[in-house]
């Protein structure tokens, strides 16, 4: 398929303005590969959750595909996992873009972006990729290139689907030149990763362990707040003598160190010594990682570690949303503000100003009623998006047959 005489002109210009660029290193993935870009931390996160549903949909069938998920330069990357690669893109480079293709080959790219990334799409179709894309209002396209005669019709009739996150957004894309068949109407994407998982056979033990007592939950703790968490635990055991406290430090290392300076003040227990929790445990220090899952689920309120201190968020809000758990927080929601902020928005969380009011937020997040209130205002906001997630996530892997790929 051939390049049409505006977008020539445009991947002409791009290749001139990074010609000092170094570029991007492509990293090797077994194919077949789907192409994600994002180009906000919003939009990252995204793309993060819907790859990985689409990964373990696929893995779930015994089947196989690879993700290709670049962003813009700057961005957090989303945590590694097995068969994803990650990729920070300085610009919309027609050399980066060309390279890119040539070494992967994607049956699929899905660009989720504020304006519409020239070189990505032509390249993109041109070498047989079907372009798709998700959750953007109008077809902006960058500087002084929207007011390039044919540009904006010639590359949206490269586009193979558009998901449309409203219906009123139909009219611009329309006058655009997007056909009605091209057009589908989603809803908004989610940035909710999906759940954690634990060991089923674990979390039964520990919570007889725990005797049906109320646990709440520290995640993602810095150094800085656990004088704060000390202090909130001791305003929750005034308020009922059998709570306990999970705590999770930010910093793995920090367990033995933290039970060393809690031994004295509260009957304590160490994940890493396999600790036995009894009855009159108080505080348990669970220093270990990929095990956020099972702390999650043995909880019924959490608080977010680092909102507290300009650190910012250390973990996202949804991953406790999506396991049950009242969310206490601080201000400092780092890079996870737009999850923090439909949480809240949907009273999912309770948002405190100052670490001395952690104690009493986390007794009151505790109480039956309100836990459970918080819990089910969370899980629609972590299932709001999931619809969308399956219609896009469809319409990428049926990509997968037409390459002729399994």
């Amino acid at each position: 398929m051939q390049h049409s005489a505006p977008e020539q002109l445009y991947l002409m210009w791009t290749r001139r303005a990074g010609q000092t660029s170094q570029p991007a290193p492509v990293p090797h993935l077994d194919g077949p590969v789907i192409w994600l870009h994002a180009d906000t931390q919003h939009a990252v996160g995204q793309l993060d959750a819907l790859s990985g549903a689409m990964m373990l949909q696929q893995a779930q069938q015994g089947k196989h595909v690879s993700v290709l998920l670049s962003h813009a330069a700057g961005l957090h990357p989303p945590a590694e996992i097995p068969g994803r690669a990650t990729l920070p893109i300085a610009a919309d480079c027609a050399d980066i873009m060309t390279g890119i293709m040539a070494r992967l080959a994607p049956v699929a790219v899905l660009v989720a972006t504020r304006r519409l990334p020239v070189a990505l799409i032509s390249i993109a179709a041109a070498a047989g990729a079907k372009v798709m894309i998700a959750d953007m209002d109008s077809p902006r396209l960058p500087g002084f290139w929207g007011s390039v005669p044919g540009l904006s019709r010639n590359l949206l009739g490269r586009v193979h689907r558009l998901f449309l996150s409203n219906a009123a957004h139909r009219t611009g894309w329309a006058k655009a030149g997007v056909s009605t068949e091209q057009m589908l109407l989603s809803g908004p994407l989610n940035d909710a990763p999906l759940a954690l998982g634990c060991n089923e056979n674990e979390r039964d033990l520990l919570a007889q362990s725990f005797r049906q007592r109320t646990v709440w939950l520290a995640i993602g703790v810095p150094e800085v707040e656990e004088a704060m968490i000390v202090a909130a635990h001791r305003a929750a055991l005034r308020d009922s003598h059998r709570v306990a406290l999970i705590l999770h430090p930010a910093d793995p290392m920090r367990g033995p160190a933290l039970k060393a300076e809690l031994t004295p003040k509260f009957n304590t227990a160490l994940r890493s010594d396999d600790d036995m929790i009894t009855p009159e445990t108080q505080v348990y220090i669970v220093d270990t990682e990929g095990e956020r899952g099972l702390w999650y689920r043995l909880a019924v309120a959490c608080y977010i570690g680092g909102t507290l201190e300009q650190t910012g968020a250390t973990v996202s809000p949804m991953e406790a949303a999506g396991l049950g758990c009242a969310i206490v927080h601080g201000r400092e929601t780092g890079q996870f503000g737009q999850a923090f902020h439909r949480l809240t928005a949907a009273k999912a969380t309770s948002r405190i100003q100052r670490p001395e009011a952690l104690g009493q937020a986390i007794c009151a997040a505790l109480r039956p009623d309100q836990a459970a209130q918080m819990a089910h205002q969370g899980w629609q906001v972590v299932s709001e998006g999931a619809e969308t997630a399956d219609m896009i996530i469809a319409a990428l892997l049926e990509t997968l047959g037409t390459a002729g790929a399994s």
